[in-house]
């Protein structure tokens, strides 16, 4: 029988003593803060519709990204 004590999770950290594994984690942990800090985007895209005997026309399409 097993004590209670004995029995635990068990982490291995030695992929963090290999660069890859080192830089997996800091893309892990600079991902979590740079949506942490976004609190939103707001954007605009413009296009100039030209056809040959038309007048030239734009639109444009304005889009938010609100992180709420």
């Amino acid at each position: 029988m097993v004590s209670p004590m004995m029995v635990g999770l068990r982490v291995d950290f030695s992929m963090l003593l290999e660069p890859l594994g080192f830089v997996k984690v800091l893309e892990w942990i600079l991902a979590i803060f740079a949506f942490a800090t976004c609190g939103g985007f707001q954007g605009e895209t413009t296009l100039l519709v030209s056809c040959k005997g038309v007048v030239n026309k734009t639109i444009t399409a304005a889009f938010a990204y609100p992180f709420r």
